[in-house]
């Protein structure tokens, strides 16, 4: 039987598949808060896979300050997370082509050769979750899930 930290993560990892889009916040050039939805090409236990172009501010605040947070939320299904994490941009081709999807697509026309993609991996450090069942917040961090 997967412990709870294990049971935690794979719900967690269940319920961003379904919201998809996520509101990815920075720090701006002058310490303002900036959030923008970005599409969660994979999430997978402690780790959220994003693509991005090279040039945009996005990029130059997780370079400058690498603590984000990505929300989700889908109030018709009370659906309501918050991730905290460490961000970092990388150009990988192979790595672009292993998560490629449709949706990328259609921000990237010229495909996964598009040397403008960059990958952003956000490494969770904490997470937490609306557990409609419990009417709690669920704490997932390294310590495991908590409500």
């Amino acid at each position: 039987m997967a412990d709870t930290h294990q049971q935690g993560y794979a719900k967690l990892v269940k319920m961003i598949e379904a919201a998809d889009v996520g509101m990815l916040t920075t720090e701006d050039k002058n310490g303002r808060l900036r959030s923008r939805p970005m599409v969660t090409q994979r999430a997978e236990e402690g780790i959220l896979w994003f693509f991005s172009a090279r040039d945009t501010p996005k990029i130059l605040e997780v370079q400058k300050d690498s603590e984000v947070n990505v929300s989700y939320s889908d109030p018709s299904k009370e659906v309501y997370i918050s991730v905290s994490g460490v961000a970092r941009a990388f150009q990988d081709p192979a790595k672009v082509r292993e998560l490629w999807s449709s949706a990328a697509q259609r921000w990237f026309p010229d495909g996964p050769d598009d040397l403008s993609v960059t990958i952003l991996k956000v490494q969770i450090t904490q997470a937490e979750y609306w557990d409609a069942g419990k009417r709690a917040m669920i704490k997932l961090s390294e310590r495991g899930a908590r409500a």
